[in-house]
């Protein structure tokens, strides 16, 4: 019924879209308040059943978690979870157990990343992500959200512009390469930060 891979999948996907969308109309919008839960209004009968069932998997999980919090598989999972029902400080605690039990763990780097760049805390990201870097230099994703959040949240844009170069060197072609290199071309004529 809920398989944690196509989860994980779907989870680092739709950031990457997420993140390449915004990109791409060049939204400046403030995020901070972008985890705030918002009720919902919309009156349709059966909306909030997806929303049961994620707190149910969600209750699922914890207690799964404290029956062997060694479970780095159940970390992430749970992480994942508290992300997607708008707790981001959870799954951070989380992401850092999961930290404490294999440091070298690249999805609950890039995870955190994530998180912290939807959080307007860039530095926090930036740490994140050189670290999950100094592990995979050749992780395609880690390169391009890297230069995502050098140039949109750090302003860095030359720094963000060299680690999409890298990303493009990776990954020679595809539709993410013809993005890099748009939002390359965007960055070389901004003003200087």
């Amino acid at each position: 019924m809920f398989n944690k891979k196509t989860f994980r999948k779907k989870f680092h996907k739709g950031i990457f879209l997420f993140v390449t969308i915004l990109i791409a109309i060049g939204l400046v919008i403030p995020l901070a308040g972008l985890f705030s839960s918002q009720p919902d209004y919309s009156g349709v009968q059966g909306a909030d059943t997806a929303h049961q069932t994620l707190q149910e998997r969600l209750s699922e999980l914890e207690k799964q978690a404290q029956e062997n919090p060694g479970d780095v598989n159940v970390l992430l999972e749970l992480a994942q979870a508290y992300f997607y029902v708008g707790a981001p400080d959870q799954a951070t605690k989380t992401y850092e157990q999961v930290l404490a039990l294999d440091a070298q763990n690249s999805e609950a780097r890039y995870d955190m990343a994530t998180i912290y760049y939807y959080s307007s805390e860039y530095d926090l990201a930036v740490a994140q992500l050189q670290e999950l870097l100094k592990n995979e230099p050749d992780n395609k994703d880690a390169r391009y959200f890297y230069g995502i959040v050098l140039g949109t949240g750090v302003k860095d844009y030359q720094s963000g512009i060299q680690e999409l170069e890298k990303f493009i060197e990776l990954a020679k072609e595809g539709p993410d390469v013809e993005k890099a290199k748009q939002i390359i071309n965007e960055w070389k004529t901004a003003p200087a930060q």
